[in-house]
């Protein structure tokens, strides 16, 4: 009947049809019945089971420190003064402290309560920046956690070791000392199995609500338990959560569009993890270590500070039931509400279809040509496999080069200058004949297609964003040498290269949908975020997206000759 014939000259219509299966598919994943409520995977933890003992009682404790760690804002009080000051407080009650030096990124405290009951093999650890993410002094966070810390060291039920952390920052500050302590510092207390920033920049006794982030590097998430542990007791002491950073006025809105709302900023700050601002959680990303930010939103609320420290202290205790590392829940998940999640089999599929959509791309180039049957071994398939190796080189040493010089002007420009050699073309380069033009985007699309494939299980957001993304260079066309149409096609092509440049569409996303990420500020994250944070998204976009982009831009200046049979006709 000829369906096959039929069906491989509309592969490109059916490439943009599962393209927009796979975005249908997203948009159906916050809909009714296509999601499930959280729980508790791993009974040990039993959030909220025990009365939590940190009230009013220690309520003018954490004042008082509070009242002193003030003085080292308004004194501004050298990082060793304020170290040796806090060390002596961690000191009177029991705890065995430590200074880990860097020069780069300055000094950080830390201090170890020894379990009494415990084989110390096993810790939690208590991360509390000086300056958080806003580059905001965190009085009531540093005066919390040493009222915690006092308050921990009077109870002998603690199997695993304590462990509190005063970094500079939440950001590379902490990830060093994180670092080391896997690999060079002397004092030490056991394999941390979960962590707990908190950030309390505010010298108020009274919070709003509470937000909870989650989200690690290159695409790793904490065990859903932890988080699912975390909000319950949130929500238990009477406190509202939010996620991703919703703002307090839809907090409380339900429905199909909030939970939308949700699942696309998730899948933003995951994609932007380490580039955007990091708030604590993303530094103990690749070590097993599951951990969740708490912070602190607004002052004229009526939560008190201490129903705030009952929620890493209820933490805290629910992890030290553990009889082993979390394993049981989900490691792969996107959050709708506080309470409501899609595991990674209800959201995995859109992005297979996306690398599909490529793969189909590929096989389009290599079976529509005016050329004949398909021949896989001859010159124009290995001059395309040169190409293809010289496009991966040229990634990689401009993404190195990137790196120790970052100039996003001179990067945007080469970029826009490789977009406008098609059009300044007056004719197609006739030395680079045909079939070369289509063996070029059969290797362009194949390799886009396997690096999203590689991708998208380990960080599927980011496979998604750059499939997406990258569409519009789909619609990249072969010049017909000698067309009337040469010039429509060049300024559609010169539309289409540009939107799905890496570069300029990572500048574009970012400045709509992060103000945090606005003008050039994106690549400077992107090469601070590799450099602090071992967050390989840079070469991910460098030498994964931009090889395939360059392969397509190669295939539009190649000569493409008319068919002379259709001609005559």
């Amino acid at each position: 009947m000829g369906l096959v014939p039929k069906f491989l000259k509309q592969l490109p219509k059916v490439a943009k049809l599962l393209m927009l299966i796979a975005l249908i598919m997203i948009a159906i994943i916050p809909m009714d019945g296509q999601y499930r409520r959280t729980y508790i995977s791993e009974n040990a933890l039993m959030p909220s089971q025990a009365y939590s003992y940190f009230r009013e009682s220690e309520w003018n404790i954490v004042r008082g420190y509070r009242s002193q760690i003030e003085e080292f804002k308004n004194n501004e009080v050298a990082t060793q003064e304020r170290n040796t000051i806090v060390e002596s407080w961690l000191q009177d009650f029991g705890i065995k402290t430590s200074v880990y030096h860097n020069e780069e990124h300055g000094d950080t405290l830390y201090g170890i309560l020894h379990t009494p009951r415990g084989d110390g093999t096993e810790a939690i650890v208590l991360s509390i920046p000086w300056f958080n993410s806003d580059d905001e002094f965190n009085v009531g966070g540093a005066a919390l956690g040493i009222g915690l810390l006092r308050y921990f060291s009077r109870w002998p039920i603690w199997s695993k070791n304590l462990i509190i952390v005063f970094s500079e920052n939440p950001r590379d500050s902490l990830r060093s000392w994180v670092e080391a302590y896997h690999t060079s510092l002397d004092l030490t207390g056991g394999s941390i199995e979960a962590a707990i920033n908190i950030d309390y920049a505010s010298n108020s006794d009274f919070l709003d609500y509470v937000e909870i982030y989650y989200d690690g590097l290159n695409g790793e998430l904490p065990n859903l338990d932890l988080l699912n542990v975390a909000v319950k007791i949130t929500q238990h002491e009477g406190m509202k959560v939010s996620l991703n950073g919703q703002s307090k006025d839809t907090i409380d809105d339900t429905g199909y569009l909030p939970r939308l709302k949700t699942l696309l900023l998730g899948i933003r700050d995951s994609t932007f993890a380490g580039i955007k601002k990091t708030h604590g959680n993303e530094a103990f990303s690749g070590w097993r270590i599951q951990a969740v930010t708490l912070k602190a939103c607004g002052e004229q609320g009526n939560i008190d500070i201490t129903t705030f420290g009952r929620v890493p202290e209820a933490i805290f205790r629910s992890v030290n039931n553990l009889l082993e590392k979390f394993h049981q829940s989900f490691f792969f998940y996107l959050m709708l509400a506080p309470r409501n999640f899609v595991s990674i089999s209800s959201y995995l599929p859109s992005a297979v279809i996306i690398s599909i959509v490529y793969a189909t791309f590929s096989l389009d180039a290599l079976v529509n040509t005016s050329i004949g049957s398909p021949v896989f071994y001859n010159t124009e398939s290995l001059s395309s496999l040169v190409i293809w190796s010289i496009a991966l080189a040229t990634s990689y040493v401009l993404a190195q080069a990137f790196v120790y010089a970052p100039i996003p002007e001179l990067l945007l420009a080469i970029n826009a200058c490789i977009v406008m050699i098609p059009y300044l073309l007056r004719k197609p380069i006739s030395i680079l004949k045909e079939p070369l033009s289509y063996r070029i985007r059969v290797f362009g699309f194949l390799y886009m297609s396997l690096a999203l494939t590689s991708l998208l299980v380990i960080n599927f957001p980011l496979a998604f964003v750059m499939g997406v993304l990258s569409f519009p260079m789909t619609l990249v066309e072969t010049e017909k040498a000698g067309s009337l149409k040469q010039k429509t096609v060049k300024i559609k092509n010169m539309i289409c290269l540009t939107l799905s440049n890496p570069f300029f569409a990572i500048l574009i996303i970012s400045n709509v949908v992060d103000s945090e990420l606005s003008s050039l500020q994106v690549f400077f994250g992107l090469v601070s975020a590799w450099k602090d944070l071992n967050c390989w998204t840079w070469y991910v976009i460098c030498i994964a997206w931009f090889p395939a982009w360059l392969l397509i831009t190669m295939s539009a200046i190649v000569s493409t000759p008319v068919d002379t049979e259709k001609k005559h006709q």
